[in-house]
């Protein structure tokens, strides 16, 4: 009998071991660290600590067999489990328990064995299970509390890249340039309250950074598709080495299962499986800059995610009194000012952002219906209209619009399943009835940079003065050449054919050919778009003409 359950105990250990490592392998170099300063420190009352020099070089099979050796098997798992939700690293969290329930692995302990049949390691094990088998007591609860401060505090002494309230940002938006200026004092994380980005500084820096289109032919040859904006990083001072992206899917319904990154660079794009998901972000550890992505499995299954209702409400036109409201569906993490400035290039000062409560859970392709409580006077079309637009982070189109033939100052909105009878969205929503009375549309109160110097040369003179440069210089041309594609310098074909020539620069130098054909208009437009693109590239040649 005495063999038999040491069988069972040592199967017992085997099983949660095997999944104690396949959890650890999910982790990222940090999270793993946190594991083994709480095994190597004298954090658990009761528990003698692993030498430091047992953990330092140890592999994930090593740190497994101390755990369970110091811990117990099961206490291994439900501590981990708990420090696992403590860092809100719930998908693991829960995939672990899933895993634990699964092995039935508490059912299949034995029973103790008598006092007589133990042996000192028995003895020991025995006085880990009665210290923490109230795994969800007061007690068990502040223990681990305890354990996660210390551990916290330990990891703030030997590692920079904390978050610190004391960590003081500027990050400003230079609008000439379509791009956030981010700067920080010192080392540490630092997360951006504008944009939803989060930076790891190795010590005072200062990042520039805009987003680019996708190119979604590349994407779906890959099985993927986009899942947030695609971000262009330039680090002016400094390094950094963790980026935290903004993701909109829900932990519990499975969504962040099929996330990645994609890391897009001139010649070739890769997709970054290990990273870290919490509740908002996608983090990464990088070592140089380009540009970066969130992507999700284009055979996903579809599930809700977070998203934002948008509003953009053009005025009354006296006398007529007419007006429409625009109701944008979008996912949580587009960038709102970026919808605003898109908007404001499509109707100048004719329409104007609403400022309301945004946020709502909606499924992707479902219908939806928006109703009011106006009674008469007023159309909503179209009447029911599917969430199309959940991976849209480049066009801005509505997916419902209002449209009202006399003044009206409020209006309650309700967003609804189609034949639902709950709403996912309500809101009291007030409108102005003058350009008098529009607040600020701007998305915060950011700080806006100088304009930039007006250019010394026309754009034929300086895609003509600069062309050598340019074709040796000019990096990522996709964003380049959707813009001359939208104002017609480029057709299809035209495109087409530059994306099928290999080398970066012998790329640039068919698009040149192409645009100094075209003439002076059309060299125009490549310097603006250079311009907004590319903006230190056309700065550093410009100033070769001064």
């Amino acid at each position: 009998m005495k063999n038999k359950k040491r069988t069972a105990i040592q199967r017992n250990k085997d099983v949660m071991g095997s999944l104690l490592q396949v959890t650890l392998m999910k982790l990222s170099k940090e999270m793993r660290k946190k594991i083994n300063l709480l095994q190597s420190g004298n954090l658990l009352p009761g528990f003698p600590p692993i030498p430091d020099s047992q953990l330092r070089y140890a592999n994930l099979e090593v740190t497994v067999d101390k755990m369970v050796q110091i811990l117990g098997p099961e206490e291994a798992v439900k501590i981990t489990f708990r420090i696992l939700r403590d860092m809100n690293l719930h998908n693991i969290a829960d995939e672990l328990k899933r895993e634990h329930i699964r092995n039935h692995a508490l059912s299949c302990l034995p029973s103790r064995p008598l006092s007589s049949e133990r042996s000192k390691q028995e003895e020991i094990e025995e006085r880990i299970e009665v210290n923490l088998s109230q795994s969800l007591t007061d007690t068990k609860e502040q223990l681990l509390r305890n354990v996660l401060g210390k551990v916290d505090q330990a990891m703030r002494m030997t590692d920079p890249l904390q978050t610190s309230p004391d960590n003081l940002v500027t990050e400003v938006y230079e609008e000439s340039r379509g791009a956030y200026r981010f700067k920080c004092p010192s080392a540490g994380l630092f997360p951006s309250g504008v944009t939803g980005l989060g930076f790891g500084m190795e010590g005072e820096g200062e990042v520039l950074y805009w987003t680019v289109p996708w190119d979604r032919r590349l994407l779906a040859q890959r099985g993927k598709r986009p899942a947030g904006p695609l971000f262009k990083f330039t680090c002016l001072k400094g390094s950094v080495c963790q980026l935290q992206l903004p993701h909109c899917e829900l932990h519990s319904k499975g969504g962040c299962d099929f996330l990645s990154v994609a890391h897009v660079m001139d010649d070739s794009l890769e997709f970054i499986r290990d990273v870290q998901i919490t509740d908002k972000h996608v983090i990464l550890n990088i070592s140089g800059f380009s540009a970066y992505g969130i992507v999700r499995e284009d055979d996903s299954p579809t599930v809700p995610i977070h998203a934002l209702v948008l509003l953009f409400y053009k005025l009354p036109v006296v006398p007529k009194k007419r007006s429409i409201l625009n109701v944008l569906l979008l996912p949580r993490n587009v960038m709102i000012r970026e919808v605003q400035e898109e908007w404001k290039r499509r109707n100048g000062d004719q329409e104007t952002y609403i400022e309301t409560n945004t946020h709502c859970q909606l499924i992707p392709k479902q219908e939806y219906t928006l109703s009011t409580d106006l009674t008469d006077e007023h159309q909503i079309r179209p009447k029911d209209a599917a969430f199309v637009d959940f991976e849209s982070y480049e066009n801005y189109i509505p997916t419902f619009q209002l449209f009202l033939q006399t003044v009206v100052e409020q209006v309650d909105l309700l967003l609804k399943e189609k034949d639902g009878a709950e709403s996912v969205w309500d809101r009291l929503v007030w409108l102005p009835v003058s350009p008098t009375e529009i607040i600020s549309t701007a998305s915060g109160p950011l700080p806006v940079g100088p304009p930039a110097n007006p250019p010394t040369l026309s754009g034929e003179d300086f895609i003509t003065k600069h062309r050598v440069k340019l074709e040796e210089c000019m990096g990522e041309l996709q964003p380049i050449l959707l813009k001359l594609q939208d104002c017609k310098v480029l057709n299809n074909v035209e495109r087409e054919k530059i994306d099928n020539i290999s080398s970066r620069i012998q790329r640039n130098k068919a698009l040149l050919d192409m645009i100094m054909r075209k003439g002076p208009r059309a060299q125009e437009q490549l310097y603006q778009a250079l311009k907004k693109e590319d903006p230190y590239l056309v700065e550093d040649l410009e100033e070769e003409t001064s």
